[in-house]
Order: structure tokens, then C-alpha cells, then sequence
């Protein structure tokens, strides 16, 4: 495309003006916007002025009120004498008053006609309006007599506990005149004083037509949801006003204030005017002066076109005259081009050919050597996976393996030894149940380690907890090793499940103590922490921000540097075989990734290891502290008395649990799903607990738990099971009150957990 040199001339003119002119339109917005803003701000000012005044009315109100309530002549039920008094005062202060009984008749008025107060007090509807001052303030009211508005203060006089009258005293529209035209306020803003409700008792603009009606429907919105800030809408004369509304504290009162939107446009209005003919009489002489060189440039311009034309042609370009120096300067150079152009056109033409037949066929061999590229990387991604998950299926045969072989060797020994009358038997239930212990063990681990265990986090003080932790660590670690514990102080809070915690911290000092058989130190650290964004930037698996970090160090063997990038994979130990399952480390990682954290190894081989763990701070406040970290001896088997429903689709799992409860004196009814549980609630309408499978055909735990809870709102609520899905569990954590006991468990478990949810308030 071709652009006349006066265009592109015209288009510097342009771009020139332009940003002046986006600058200048920049400041007037600035200065617009500054404007609105004092503007506002001085609106907002004068409404707490109004509000503080409606609300010293009313404190005067209820102060004078107060000193009438202590009239020795109300003491004694001298209503004759309070009634002169009470006239007195009104034509000493100006103030009307009333004396209402118990029932709401008024004994005693002195407002002056053709006012008229209340005919009858309704003492039920008044007390809505009692707040803390102890008194009774009404919404706006009408005077029957003159349609005048006004509102009722009150205030109760008690004898022995009970109302024996109410003293009220009325104020009217004109009495808040005074709070409108002394704060300052300008004369074109519409100022409103309005009840709870966004009723006007006054108005600073048309308050005979107004006083007694609704402000206009936005703000009472605005003021029905208790909002603040600034409210764009028209007045009730149609006016387009910017308000704002400021409650009184001690009335519930407010003062509506608002400013006409055309006081903060005219300024911008009239300087953009100006702007704009400064403007157009900047670009007209620009435009002039650029017509001017365009001529002068487009006959160079000319020249210059008529020797590239020659040029073309193979002939020799003639110099041409131009009063333009760069002009005449490109056309002898274009004489001397001219004379060699042929002969290195002709030279490029073969070297062109030569390089596209080159690139044409490097091009081909880059792309076959792509594709097969593509393929080798997605084989071997395919080969890493498989290799993955068969290594993953391999040690989790191998010990489940290894653990049935325990259960049903032991089982079998009892049948044979039981079946020809040998009642020695314990050490083969023993180990079986320590098999079945081991299984479930390892279910767990693996569930930690694929981050979809159900957790249940709180608040956790890290020092407090590994304080409490300190019997369990001298039990653990030998004598011939040193155990030392660096508690920071002003350590923060983290949200995380407490046990997982625990077991973390337990699973990590284990493997500190088993990598110094010589003996050696353990450390345990906590500090507060902050990552990054480099640091994450650098890390995949960390994010950005505050943390609470707890650190175990040993001085143990270490971990050689080919295997450090390998210690996290579930079923890879450098233990010797029967030494570890290789699924603690692993587990730890799933167990913190899932709680939001980050973990980090440093190992050097023949010095030590240090691992941190990196939790997430506590960034709220929460209502209550986290409980102490206690550890003592197991407890007795609890017993109850109490009727329990066991809802189980699986027939052996609901008998074993059935039996477990009536061992444990329960009253037990049984059902095998949700439709079936209801009807026995509906029978059995004396349960106190369900305990509940959360996923069954039909109707899952959650629905079963909700409809029963419906129908008996006091029935406490267990879900037992092996895996949640997401009826229970979300992003990972227990919903809030929600109480789990995990598959397979033993009958100490179970009946700890029904006592718990039992004696839970």
C-alpha cells in the first residue's frame, strides 16, 4: 500500500497533537476525579454531622425524660401536681410531654392544641423499639391534628419490677430544622432525616410535600441491608443526586445527605470545552505548516520516482535537479548502482536456486527426525509408567501377601487346635489380628501417600504438640542417642490435621533413629518460614507464602545423592529386607501435599539428613484453642445401655459390628440400607446413635444421615468406612461436624468413638 507523502505528514501532525491532547483530557480527569472525591469526602462529613445532631436531639430527649422519671410526686402517684409540673416545664423549655399508665391510657398531656399525642399506647409494640439507653423511640409518626410529623420518645417507670407508666415526650419536624441549616451544609444539597424504616421527618428541600414518605426505593434498599458508601439515584423531585447514608447510634435513626451530580460535571464540562477549541486551533495551524513541507518533499519525491523507474529498466539514472540535497545525493548513487545490477542480479539468481534446494531438503530431514523423536519420548513415557505401576502393584502384593499369609496361618492353627479341643489359642489370634493391624496399616499409608485420606484439620500450636509428643520420642529413640529439641518462640499457628501430624513428625524421627545404629543426634526444630517466589519458581511442588516449618535432623549414614530423588516413590526402602516397608516417607509427602505444604530433603552421605516440612500458616483467628496434646495408658473398654442403629450393605462387616456393639451392652437394631434404616427409625423412634456405611447402593450414608437427622433432630451421627468418595469429605477434609471411624477397626476403636460422639455436646 502507498501513502501519499501529505498523509503520512498529516498522521505526524496527529500523533503529535494527539498525546497532548489524551494528556490534557488525562489531567481533566485527574482533576475530575479529585474533585469527586473531596466532594464526596465533604459529603460524607456533613452526614455524620446531621446524624450526630439527630442523635444529641434524641439524648436530650431521653436526658430530660430521665430527670422527670425521678419526680418524687410520680413516686407517690401524684398525678394532679406532675401534671402542673410537666405544663410548667413545657412552657419553660418548649417541650411537650406525657404521662401514660400500665395499660397505655394517657393521664397527663401537655401538648399544647392543635397538636395531639398518641390516643393509646400499644406497650407490646412500643417495647420493639427499646434499645440501650433504656428508652422507647417510635418511627415516624403523622399528628392527626395538624399532619404535622414528628416521633415518640419514652421512657418506662417501674415499681417493684413492673411498668407503672411510661413519661414520653414528642419531637417534631421543626424541631430538627435547626440540626439542618447550622451544620454547614450547602443549599442545593438535599438533606433527609429519616426513621429505621427510611421514612422522612425532615428535609432540608419541599418538606411539606415530602415529610411523612419513603425515601427513594434505592436508598432504602441501601438502607434495609445496613450498607455504607455512596448511592447513585435520583431524588424524589427527579433530581440526579450522589448520596450517602450515616446511621445514628444511639436513635437507629439516619441522615440521608445527597449531592446533584451536575456540581461535579460542570467543572470537567467547561474545561473540556476549552480543551477542545485550544485543541482545533492547534491541529489547523500544525496541518498548515505540515501542507507546506509536504509540497516541498512530494516534487523530491517526484524526482526521485522517475530514476528508480529508469533503474528498472537497466538504464543509467541521470542525476535530476532538486533544491533537496539527500535527493540529489540518492540519485548519483543510483548511477553508479545501475552499472553493476545486472550482472549481480544474475549472480544472486543462481546462489538463490542453489540455497533453496538446500533448505528444502535439510527442512524434510528436520521434520522425519522430529516425529521419531516424538515417538521414542512418548514410548519411553509409556515404559516409565508401566514400570511405575508395576513396581507400585508389586510391593503392595508383597506385603499383602506377606500379611494374609500371617492372618490365615494363625486363623488356621485356631480352627485345627479348636477343633480337636485345644483352647490354647491366643498367640495364633494374636498374630492374626496383628497381620489383619498391618494390612489395615498399610491401606492407610497407601491412602496418605494418594492424598485421599479423610482429614480432619484444627488448629495447631507445632511447639505444644511436639512437647506432647516427648514420651512417645523418649519410648522411641534408645539411650545411646542424643534427642534435642529447638522450640522458636512466637512460633505461628498451622491448620492441619493433628494426628497426621503426629504420625509425620513419629515416621521421620524413626527413620532418623534407625539410620544411627552407632548411635549419633537428633534434632527437632521448628521455626516460621517464608518461600518465595524464586524459591517456588524453582520448585514445582511449592507455592509461594507464610509457613510453619518443623525440621528432623539426624547425623546418621545419610542418603547417597543417585537415590535422593527416589526416597518419596512408594515401596523403595535402602533398609535391608523385613527392615521397612518403604512406604514412611512416602506417606509423609502425600500427607503434607495434601495438607497445602511442601516437603524438602537434604542428605549428604556419611554426615546426616535433614528434612523439613513446611505447613501452612494459620492466617485466621479461630474460636477456641487448640486442645493439649496429651498421651497416657489405653483406657478400659467403654460400655453403654444406649439403643444404636447399624445401617451395612455388606452383610459380614454388619453382623461383626453388630456383634461388637451388643458385646459392649449397646441395643443394637440392624439394617442393610438407607430405605430400610428409616423404616426402623420410624419403628425405633428411641435411637440415640446411627452408625453408617457412607457408600451404599441407593441411598448413600450422607442422604440416609440428613433424612434421619431430619426426622430425629437429637440422633447423633458415625459413618464408618474404608474410602469417603466425596460424600463426606472435600478438597480432602471432613466437613465441618462430621464424625468418621475408619475400616477395618478393632472393638477398643469402636467403642472409644461411640462413647466420644455419645458424650459429645
Amino acid at each position: 500500500m502507498r501513502i501519499p507523502v501529505r498523509v503520512l505528514l498529516f498522521s505526524l501532525v496527529a500523533f503529535a497533537v494527539l498525546p497532548l491532547f489524551a494528556f490534557g483530557v488525562l489531567l481533566l480527569l485527574q482533576y475530575a476525579g479529585s474533585e469527586r472525591d473531596r466532594a464526596q469526602a465533604t459529603l460524607e462529613t456533613g452526614a455524620r454531622g446531621v446524624a450526630r445532631s439527630v442523635d444529641t436531639e434524641f439524648e436530650t430527649a431521653i436526658a430530660t425524660l430521665s430527670a422527670l422519671k425521678h419526680s418524687s410526686l410520680l413516686g407517690n402517684d401524684n398525678v394532679a401536681a406532675f401534671d402542673e409540673r410537666v405544663h410548667n416545664t413545657t412552657a419553660e423549655a418548649g417541650r411537650a410531654f406525657a404521662l401514660y399508665d400500665a395499660e397505655g391510657n394517657r393521664v397527663v398531656n401537655s401538648v399544647p392544641p392543635p397538636r395531639r399525642a398518641l390516643p393509646k399506647l400499644d406497650l407490646k409494640a412500643l417495647h420493639a423499639s427499646y434499645n440501650e439507653r433504656g428508652a422507647y423511640i417510635s418511627d415516624v409518626l403523622v399528628d392527626g391534628g395538624t399532619g404535622e410529623t414528628y416521633a415518640f420518645v419514652g421512657i418506662p417507670v417501674t415499681r417493684d419490677g413492673r411498668i407503672r407508666w411510661v413519661l414520653a415526650t414528642f419531637l417534631y419536624s421543626i424541631d430538627f430544622a435547626e440540626v439542618i441549616n447550622t451544620l454547614g451544609v450547602p443549599p442545593d444539597w438535599i438533606v433527609s432525616i429519616v426513621d429505621p424504616n427510611g421514612v422522612q421527618l425532615r428535609r432540608s428541600h419541599l418538606n411539606e410535600k415530602f415529610a411523612g414518605h419513603h425515601l427513594v426505593p434505592a436508598l432504602v434498599r441501601h438502607m434495609a441491608n445496613g450498607d455504607r458508601g455512596f448511592v447513585v439515584t435520583n431524588s424524589l423531585e427527579g433530581i440526579p443526586l450522589i448520596s450517602v447514608v450515616e446511621y445514628a447510634q444511639t436513635s437507629g435513626w439516619a441522615a440521608a445527605v445527597g449531592l446533584p451530580v451536575r456540581q461535579l460535571e460542570a467543572p470537567l464540562r467547561n474545561s473540556l470545552v476549552y480543551l477542545s477549541i485550544t485543541g482545533v486551533l492547534v491541529t489547523v495551524a500544525a496541518l498548515a505548516l505540515a501542507f507546506l513541507v509536504a509540497r516541498v518533499l512530494h516534487r523530491g519525491f517526484l524526482a526521485l520516482d522517475a530514476g528508480v523507474r529508469r533503474l528498472d529498466e537497466g538504464e543509467v539514472v541521470e542525476p535530476a535537479p532538486s533544491i533537496i540535497r539527500e535527493v540529489s545525493d540518492v540519485n548519483a548513487a543510483m548511477v553508479q548502482v545501475s552499472r553493476n545490477l545486472f550482472e549481480r542480479n544474475r549472480a544472486m539468481s543462481d546462489l538463490t536456486d542453489s540455497l533453496e534446494n538446500q533448505v528444502q531438503e535439510r527442512s524434510a530431514d528436520l521434520v522425519e527426525e522430529t516425529r521419531r523423536r516424538e515417538e521414542s519420548e512418548q514410548q519411553l513415557r509409556q515404559l516409565q509408567r508401566i514400570e511405575a505401576i508395576g513396581k507400585l502393584t508389586g510391593g503392595i502384593a508383597h506385603d499383602f501377601n506377606n500379611m494374609l499369609a500371617v492372618i490365615i496361618g494363625g486363623l488356621s492353627l485356631t480352627k485345627r487346635h479348636l477343633a480337636r479341643g485345644d483352647a490354647e489359642v491366643g498367640k495364633y489370634i494374636d498374630s492374626a489380628m496383628q497381620g489383619a493391624e498391618s494390612a489395615a496399616n498399610l491401606t492407610r499409608r497407601l491412602l496418605a501417600f494418594s492424598r485421599q485420606q479423610a482429614l480432619s484439620p484444627q488448629a495447631v500450636d507445632c511447639n505444644r504438640l511436639i512437647n506432647g509428643m516427648s514420651d512417645i520420642f523418649l519410648h522411641t529413640i534408645p539411650e545411646h542417642i542424643e534427642i534435642e529439641t529447638v522450640l522458636a518462640g512466637g512460633l505461628w499457628r498451622t491448620w492441619i490435621d493433628m494426628p497426621g501430624l503426629e504420625n509425620a513428625i513419629l515416621n521421620l524421627v524413626v527413620n532418623g533413629r534407625d539410620a544411627m545404629p552407632g548411635g549419633g543426634k537428633l534434632t527437632i526444630e521448628t521455626c516460621n518460614a517464608y518461600l518465595d517466589a524464586d524459591y517456588a519458581a524453582e520448585n514445582a511442588e511449592a507455592t509461594a507464602g507464610q509457613y510453619v516449618m518443623i525440621a528432623i535432623t539426624d547425623t546418621g549414614t545419610g542418603i547417597p545423592p543417585d537415590v535422593l530423588d527416589k526416597v518419596f516413590e512408594p515401596f523403595f526402602t535402602t533398609k535391608e529386607p523385613g527392615q521397612g516397608t518403604g512406604l514412611g516417607l512416602s506417606q509423609v509427602h502425600g500427607f503434607i501435599k495434601q495438607s497445602g505444604g511442601h516437603v524438602r530433603i537434604h542428605s549428604e552421605a556419611g554426615y546426616g539428613t535433614t528434612v523439613k516440612l513446611y505447613l501452612p500458616r494459620l492466617d485466621r483467628p479461630v474460636s477456641k484453642e487448640p486442645p493439649e496434646v496429651r498421651r497416657s495408658a489405653a483406657a478400659p473398654l467403654a460400655h453403654g445401655h444406649e439403643k444404636v442403629l447399624v445401617v451395612e450393605d455388606e452383610e459380614a462387616v454388619r453382623h461383626g459390628t453388630v456383634a461388637m456393639l451388643e458385646e459392649l451392652g449397646y441395643v443394637v437394631v440392624e439394617a442393610s440400607g438407607g430405605a430400610e434404616a428409616l423404616e426402623a427409625l420410624d419403628r425405633e423412634p428411641d435411637v440415640a446413635l446411627l452408625i453408617t456405611d457412607v457408600v451404599m447402593p441407593g441411598m448413600n450414608g450422607r442422604q440416609l444421615a440428613a433424612e434421619a437427622t431430619r426426622r430425629l433432630p437429637g440422633l447423633r451421627v458415625l459413618y464408618a468406612t474404608g474410602y469417603t468418595r466425596n460424600a463426606i469429605v472435600h478438597q480432602g477434609t471432613l466437613d465441618p461436624g462430621v464424625h468418621l471411624i475408619a475400616k477395618p477397626y478393632t472393638i477398643e476403636t469402636l467403642a472409644a468413638r461411640v462413647q466420644e460422639v455419645l458424650a459429645e455436646d
